[in-house]
């Protein structure tokens, strides 16, 4: 078979090692190969994905300060309310413990959310 790169020395068809060059299945098809958009898209996504997570931490952040900030509030009127029996302290004393019920709730969350720092959300 002739040559037909004259520039490059042919492979001895006899030789048991393949050719480097002519060996195609070292390298993918263009194809397989995201681009500059499919590349730029992944990013974009990556991002997206990233930046929920950013938002969805901050958030139940919030809401775990914003609970401290009404159970202080709960505990300071249960604190001028005193000893007065009525439906007020009742009250007061039943948000207290709901308050209480859901910061745990939420702390649990976080250490659920803290042990399996690779898990998908």
């Amino acid at each position: 078979m002739p040559n037909p790169n004259p520039t490059r020395p042919q492979a001895d068809p006899r030789s048991d090692i393949p050719d480097p060059v002519d060996d195609r299945s070292a390298f993918p098809d263009s194809q397989d190969k995201p681009g500059f958009f499919g590349t730029f898209i992944l990013g974009v996504r990556v991002w997206t994905r990233e930046m929920g997570r950013l938002v969805t931490r901050q958030a139940k952040l919030h809401e775990a300060r914003q609970l401290e900030s009404r159970l202080r509030d709960e505990a300071a009127l249960l604190a001028k309310i005193g000893d007065t029996p009525g439906s007020d302290r009742d009250l007061c004393l039943r948000q207290i413990e709901m308050l209480k019920a859901e910061m745990a709730h939420l702390a649990r969350e976080r250490a659920n959310e803290q042990a399996r720092p690779g898990a998908r959300r």
